[in-house]
């Protein structure tokens, strides 16, 4: 395993605020994974502890089975081989861009050739001589992922890279930085809040809340087997299905658990194993789709739909495939 930690945590404010709380997992060499969380959730925290810009409290870290970090042992952070882009870039504006990505290289020797050789990685050929305020908000970025990978890291964290982009932009630079990664061949990590950039780009997601890790799976088994509602959460809207809604579609609960559907996953064609008579309240056109609003019984619901109902009572159906259930 390239990475290890065991039972972690780190507090701050004299330990008032724990924010990375017993945490333990591990990350496989060559692969590519997401830090999923809401901002105060410690997946930063966690990659600084990484790289070695915090100490831990308690726990351990290890690389390639070596120990780097422990409450009482700690590798300073330029001798562990772990890259770090940082969410603002950090470019030196008086050093060119061969400048920046030179920064980190340490030998002399073979380093205009290593420069060259991230400047074409990076699709940056001929920018070597530019400043950083020459060159757009991507280039910027690419910059900063050619200086962390330019020393050959085991491991690069990247947090929030794409945080400061639009739709369009953040799209076409999360492929270029994802295809950059890949022909690197290093491990990674995406510290995001943003669950399509987690799907898009990694092969696993670790999911994290108040300093703790809820779950690590790839992203098709975190979409479809959530440890919690709260994971679940972070891809789809939730409609809860209370049990006295359920006996609406002559589905019988387990008052143990509680249980909900992506609100996509409703059919106002009727369609489904379990279907109930519901009542339009109002629809609302959002560009590509629509919010439905029903009342079923007492209960209303707003729901995803590709198209309007076109009649203002509609059969309301569901299958059980798509039903999430955990525990009370």
């Amino acid at each position: 395993m390239l990475l290890t930690i065991d039972h972690l945590y780190k507090g701050f404010d004299q330990g008032k605020v724990q924010a990375v709380f017993d945490t333990s997992l591990v990350l496989e060499a060559g692969k590519t994974y997401a830090f999923l969380g809401e901002s105060g959730s410690g997946k930063t925290t966690l990659a600084r502890l990484i790289a070695g810009l915090e100490c831990p409290d308690r726990g351990e870290i290890y690389l390639n089975d070596q120990l780097i970090s422990s409450e009482s042992y700690h590798l300073p952070a330029e001798k562990r081989a772990i890259g770090f882009v940082f969410q603002h870039y950090a470019l030196f504006p008086h050093l060119t861009i061969a400048k920046n990505i030179a920064y980190g290289i340490s030998k002399t020797a073979g380093r205009r050739e290593r420069v060259e050789e991230m400047l074409r990685l990076v699709n940056l050929n001929g920018y070597g001589k530019r400043y950083p305020h020459e060159i757009s908000g991507g280039q910027q970025q690419r910059v900063a992922l050619a200086r962390a990978l330019a020393p050959d890291p085991r491991l690069i964290l990247l947090d929030e890279p794409f945080s400061n982009l639009d739709s369009h932009l953040r799209q076409k630079l999360r492929t270029e930085v994802f295809t950059i990664l890949q022909n690197a061949g290093v491990c990674s990590v995406f510290i995001t809040h943003n669950a399509e950039d987690a799907m898009a780009i990694s092969d696993e997601v670790l999911v994290f809340r108040e300093g703790k890790l809820l779950q690590q799976a790839t992203p098709m088994a975190l979409y479809h087997q959530p440890s919690s509602p709260y994971v679940a959460r972070f891809f789809d809207t939730l409609v809860d299905l209370p049990l006295a809604l359920l006996a609406s579609f002559n589905y019988k609960g387990n008052k143990n658990k509680t249980y909900f559907l992506r609100n996509h996953h409703f059919h106002l064609d009727g369609s489904g194993e379990f279907v109930a008579r519901a009542q339009v309240i109002r629809t609302l056109c959002l560009g590509k789709d629509y919010v439905v609003e029903v009342k079923v019984g007492e209960h209303l619901l707003e729901l995803s739909a590709v198209k309007p109902p076109e009649t203002s009572e509609v059969g309301l159906g569901w299958r059980e495939q798509d039903l999430l259930s955990f525990d009370a």
